[in-house]
């Protein structure tokens, strides 16, 4: 019989779903799973010190990174990291955000002035104006900067004039500050052709209204905000975020609970508030993944991933300092061999976005503080799916396994018991035959199947197995 792998759905019981109870180092797609790669260091990239943001934009052909400690503002190329600006009193409980507006790089950790250069003198960093109030968020919608969390008050929303991001004097052009009269500490805002500002127990809708009163603020959820401000990432229209009632999509004008039944609970249980501020999302734009760092001690450790197309999750170990979306900077074969001494020596693929640039690309900081991205070998996967009764009220005499993915080398372990309240026992396998069955011989009235592949092993998708079991006696 075929036994498909279905939706990682932690929060269920182990018995009566078609889900799985592990899906590790892999991410859905159309027709089962995929490999997660390993993290990949870039070249030089290890920074001075904990990142508490990073950020990247593309301009006059060139694409420039950047990244944040407490002190310094850093720029990337291959020799290393340079630093802009020093002196700084940043935290990692606010941490830094980036926003590009024009030619302009615009940089805030929430206590210093907010800070801004230009590509053409990425050195002359500089106050962006003294008119302009310490903001923890940061966004542009329209032809407007706004900030969230305006001079340490938690409810202030200002705006700089229309076109001119160094103008915020309150009357000035368009310029102004508005306070939110409920809702709780602003937690995020997100930019756009209208403006999405998150609070702890609500978002709002900013429009530009092109009067007097120049924004109107429309509440469109109650009870439902972003309560970690590192868990938003947007993608397009949808922005994704972590709730007091799990993880949610926001597409400007509707939310949706994404993780219910699914993964709420299980994140929740594992939610500390001690360590919320080490936590970061991104979007990865080419799997087309909302991806966030479970809270812990820095750095994290595990990632939980969201498929937006699939509308399915899964899970990994990834140690995570900082995530973040990127550009990738090109480097050509002379380049590689500069660096590396001969191509041989290069310790990821040439196709990685490190190497290609001005590509969409996720990347991070992981716990030595280096920068790098999700493009190395395959990281170990694990998929273990629900306990089942494959013959019911009866053992099942199983005779063999056969997994249905490309991979050469994977272990089958079957975990058996006889009652839902028995503690399973595991048995693994990994004598393949030529045809890729496991032969076995096992007896169990409830078994569920593993399916492991080493770190490293090459393979493109896994769905599920076919099972052979013969009808046996009662348990």
């Amino acid at each position: 019989m075929r036994q498909i792998f279905g939706e990682w759905r932690p929060d269920q019981p182990s018995h009566l779903h078609d889900g799985l109870i592990t899906a590790d180092g892999v991410y859905p797609i159309a027709n089962g799973y995929a490999p997660l790669p390993q993290f990949a260091a870039a070249v030089n990239g290890e920074l001075a010190g904990p990142c508490i943001g990073a950020g990247a934009y593309r301009a006059g052909g060139s694409v420039h990174v950047f990244a944040v400690t407490a002190s310094n503002i850093y720029s990337y190329s291959t020799a290393g990291f340079t630093s802009l600006k020093s002196g700084l009193s940043g935290a990692a409980a606010v941490g830094a955000r980036f926003v590009n507006y024009n030619e302009l790089m615009l940089i805030t950790n929430g206590v210093d002035p907010v800070q801004k250069f230009s590509p053409a003198s990425p050195s002359a960093t500089s106050d962006l104006d003294a008119s302009c109030p310490t903001l923890r968020f940061m966004a542009v919608v329209r032809g407007f900067v706004v900030g969230g969390y305006a001079d340490e008050d938690p409810l202030a929303v200002a705006w700089s004039d229309n076109g001119d991001p160094a103008t915020w004097t309150p009357g000035s052009g368009e310029a102004g500050l508005a306070i939110l009269p409920t809702g709780g500490d602003i937690t995020g805002v997100v930019g756009g052709e209208y403006g999405l500002i998150f609070q702890e127990s609500r978002i709002v809708r900013q429009s530009y209204t092109q009067d007097d009163a120049i924004w109107q603020f429309d509440e469109i959820s109650t009870d439902i905000g972003c309560i970690a401000p590192w868990s938003l990432a947007s993608y397009g229209r949808l922005t994704f975020f972590l709730s007091s009632k799990g993880f949610m999509a926001c597409d400007g004008i509707m939310v949706e609970a994404i993780g219910s039944e699914k993964v709420d609970r299980t994140f929740l249980a594992l939610f500390d508030r001690t360590y919320i501020d080490n936590m970061s999302a991104v979007v990865d734009p080419v799997r087309g993944l909302y991806i966030v760092s479970v809270p812990s001690s820095k750095p994290t450790s595990r990632i939980f991933i969201y498929s937006f197309g699939e509308q399915k999750w899964s899970s990994a170990s990834v140690t995570a300092e900082r995530l973040f979306a990127s550009l990738s900077a090109s480097i050509d074969l002379d380049g590689l061999d500069a660096i590396y001494g001969n191509l041989d020596a290069v310790p990821t693929s040439l196709d990685s976005v490190l190497f290609r640039g001005g590509y969409p690309a996720l990347m991070l900081f992981d716990g030595l503080h280096r920068l790098g991205a999700l493009t190395g070998p395959n990281m170990p996967a694990s998929l273990v799916d629900t306990r089942k009764e494959l013959i019911v009220g009866l053992k099942a005499r199983i005779r063999s396994v056969r997994p249905l993915t490309d991979a050469s080398s994977p272990t089958v372990s079957i975990y058996g018991s006889n009652s839902l309240s028995e503690a399973p026992t595991e048995t693994a396998y990994t004598a393949r035959s030529a045809g890729g069955f496991y032969r076995m011989r096992q007896s169990y009235n409830l078994s569920s199947l593993k399916l492991a592949i080493p770190a490293g092993a090459t393979w493109s998708y896994v769905q599920g197995y076919d099972i052979e079991a013969a009808q046996g006696t009662r348990p």
